[in-house]
């Protein structure tokens, strides 16, 4: 009977996560003044992540927005001291190693090898990268948006505060942390089963991570996840996708380093 009571438990504890998602978040509203939704979504994702046995995808997002936060914290000191860059740049290894060693003792990406970088289908990607970009451009000019985004603003802004070094390394290492999270985690992980909700939640998913806050910024980064996002669905191949995602960071950084 008890081990019947467990299987019931086990089959349904999605719903036990939500009641207990929906009740904690009515205490954090009283007690802390959150907002009821949002409050009760996030505690309900994390919750259904470790329901699940899904933690490894948490602790990768985690590892992935620690470069960001760090350069972020030094840099609202207004004065990005050597001795910052230093620190950084140790959490940063630190991060890409353990990224890297998790998502292999987890069998979510094979060994690194040559062969999981085809050039053709590289360029291709970013070719189908820099036409959306195109199209998004002309978008913007037909409705009379601005060219940008509040998050590439936000990283401008953050670009004038930190070093040139330390904004190129999380620049460009956005390509790996972001492609094993937003891609490789949700389709090798939390919906591994299941490819048309893994398409819809790593496509949605990046976009949202960037903060858009228009049609405009929605339509930017929402084509680009949709590209990079059919190029993993297609070949499943974490190289080919983090060579794309570098190219077109790479040449975004060139770009706004010779605006500058």
């Amino acid at each position: 009977m008890n081990i019947e009571k467990l299987q019931f438990l086990a089959k349904y504890r999605w719903i036990i996560v939500l009641i207990l998602a929906l009740i904690f978040s009515g205490l954090s509203v009283s007690i802390f003044h959150l907002p009821f939704l949002m409050t009760a979504l996030v505690l309900s994702v994390i919750g259904l992540i470790f329901a699940y046995h899904k933690s490894v995808w948490l602790v990768l997002f985690i590892l992935s927005n620690l470069p960001m936060l760090v350069s972020t914290i030094f840099a609202s000191q207004h004065h990005f001291s050597t001795l910052d860059t230093i620190i950084f740049f140790i959490i940063f290894i630190f991060t890409i190693i353990s990224s890297y060693l998790i998502a292999r003792k987890a069998e979510l990406i094979p060994k690194l090898s040559w062969k999981y970088f085809p050039p053709v289908r590289i360029i291709l990607g970013f070719v189908l990268l820099f036409l959306v970009s195109i199209l998004t451009g002309i978008f913007a000019q037909i409705f009379n948006q601005s060219p940008t985004t509040t998050n590439q603003e936000s990283l401008n802004e953050l670009q004038k505060v930190i070093p040139i070094a330390v904004f190129a390394t999380q620049t460009l290492a956005a390509s790996f942390l972001e492609e094993l999270v937003y891609r490789v985690g949700i389709f090798e992980l939390i919906f591994k089963n299941q490819k048309y909700f893994a398409f819809l939640t790593a496509m949605l998913l990046f976009a949202f991570m960037h903060g858009p806050t228009d049609i405009y910024s929605w339509l930017t980064y929402g084509l680009m996840s949709l590209v990079l996002t059919g190029l993993y669905a297609k070949y499943r191949n974490f190289y080919l996708n983090m060579s794309v995602h570098f190219l077109w960071n790479l040449f975004g950084l060139v770009i706004a380093l010779m605006v500058k």
